[in-house]
C-alpha cells in the first residue's frame, strides 16, 4: 500500500523543477502548525493527514455537477508537509513560505492545508513575493482575525487579516471577510477591522441577502484591480453542526450546501492559491469536517477547471501550462 496522499495523487518533492517535469497544475501541501491560541482544543497539526485520509473515497471520481476529475485535470501532486518546527513560529512559517514559493516557481497552484489559521500569513507572503501586481485576499470565517498580537506574538491564528494588509501588494480595499458572527470577536478586533478598512460581510448579511449575492460582492472586492487572489477557508465559518472538528466551533454558520455554492462561485472567478485552516481531527467525530474540507477543494478546482475550459477565467499569472 502506497504512502497516504490527497486524492491518491503522486508524491512530488517541493521543488520547482520536479513540479515542472510532471506538469503539475496544482499541488497539495500540508502545513501542520498549531500556534496554541486555543489551548483546550489542540490538534490542527493533524489536519493535513486527516484531509488526505478523507479524500480517498473521492479519488478518480468526477465532481458530478462538472463531470471533471479534479486530480486528473489539474495534474495534481502531493508535496507532503512543510517542515514545521514544534512551538517555533519562525521556523514553521519560514518552512511554509519557502515551500509555497517553490510550488509557485514550479507553475502550480498551491493548496495549503493546515494547521491553524496562522497559515495564510506565510502563504500570502509567498504569493505576494511571486506576483508583481496587486493581490486580493478573501477569508471565509466566523472571526475577524484582526488582532494585532496575542501576548506579543503577531503571527498567530488571530491575526491573518491584520498581517495581510501589511503586505506590499495587498490593499485593505481588496480584502474581504465573509461569515463573521457570534460572541468571539472582541471590541479591539471589531475596531481594528473598521480602522484597517477591510470589507466585512457578516453572517447576518449573508442570511438577509443570500450567500449567492454576498459572495459575488466579496469577489468583486478582492478581484478589483488585482492580478491574483488568495482564498482562505476557516472551518469555523461553517455551523458547528456541520464542522465539529475545528478549533473554535461557532453556532449559526454556513451550511454545507452554502459552502459548496461559495466554492463554485470562487472557482468561476479563478484563484491563485487556496487554503483550508483549523481542521482538528480529535474533535471530528466520524470525520465529517475533513470530508467537507475535501469538498471545498474539489468544488473550487472543478468550477475553476470548467471556467478555464470555457474561456471564462484565466490561468494564474505564474502558471507555466
Amino acid at each position: 500500500m502506497g504512502e497516504l496522499t490527497f486524492l491518491g495523487a503522486p508524491l512530488c518533492p517541493v521543488d520547482a523543477e520536479a513540479l515542472r517535469a510532471v506538469r503539475a497544475r496544482a499541488a497539495f501541501l500540508g502545513a501542520p502548525v498549531d500556534t496554541g491560541v486555543v489551548p483546550n482544543r489542540p490538534g490542527t497539526r493533524l489536519g493535513p493527514d486527516a484531509c488526505r485520509r478523507a479524500s480517498a473515497q473521492f479519488a478518480d471520481n468526477p465532481v458530478y455537477e462538472y463531470r471533471i476529475d479534479v486530480g486528473d485535470y489539474w495534474q495534481l501532486v502531493d508535496c507532503g508537509d512543510a517542515a514545521v518546527g514544534v512551538a517555533d513560529i519562525d521556523r514553521s512559517h519560514g518552512a511554509i513560505r519557502r515551500s509555497v514559493q517553490a510550488i509557485l516557481d514550479g507553475g502550480a497552484l498551491p493548496i495549503l492545508v493546515g494547521g491553524d489559521h496562522s497559515i495564510p500569513i506565510p502563504g500570502l507572503d509567498a504569493l505576494c513575493s511571486r506576483v508583481s501586481g496587486n493581490v486580493g485576499y478573501l477569508q471565509i470565517d466566523a472571526h475577524l482575525d484582526t488582532a494585532h498580537d496575542i501576548a506579543g506574538e503577531t503571527r498567530t491564528m488571530a491575526s491573518p487579516v491584520a498581517r495581510a494588509v501589511e503586505m506590499r501588494n495587498v490593499s485593505a480595499g481588496n480584502v474581504a471577510v465573509v461569515g463573521v458572527r457570534g460572541a468571539a470577536n472582541s471590541f479591539d478586533e471589531i475596531e481594528a477591522a473598521e480602522a484597517l478598512g477591510v470589507r466585512v460581510f457578516p453572517m447576518s448579511e449573508c442570511n438577509d441577502r443570500g450567500i449567492t449575492a454576498v459572495i459575488e460582492d466579496a469577489l468583486e472586492v478582492v478581484t478589483d484591480g488585482t492580478e491574483a487572489v488568495y482564498v482562505s477557508f476557516d472551518n469555523d465559518a461553517l455551523d458547528a453542526s456541520y464542522a465539529p472538528g475545528t478549533t473554535a466551533p461557532e453556532p449559526g454558520g454556513f451550511t454545507a450546501r452554502e459552502m459548496i455554492a461559495m466554492a463554485s462561485a470562487i472557482g468561476r472567478r479563478g484563484v491563485a492559491m487556496l487554503d483550508v485552516a483549523e481542521l482538528s481531527p480529535p474533535f471530528d467525530h466520524a470525520g465529517i469536517t475533513a470530508r467537507i474540507d475535501c469538498y471545498w477543494i474539489l468544488y473550487v478546482l472543478a468550477s475553476y477547471a470548467e471556467a478555464l475550459e470555457q474561456g471564462k477565467a484565466r490561468a494564474p499569472v505564474f502558471a507555466t501550462w
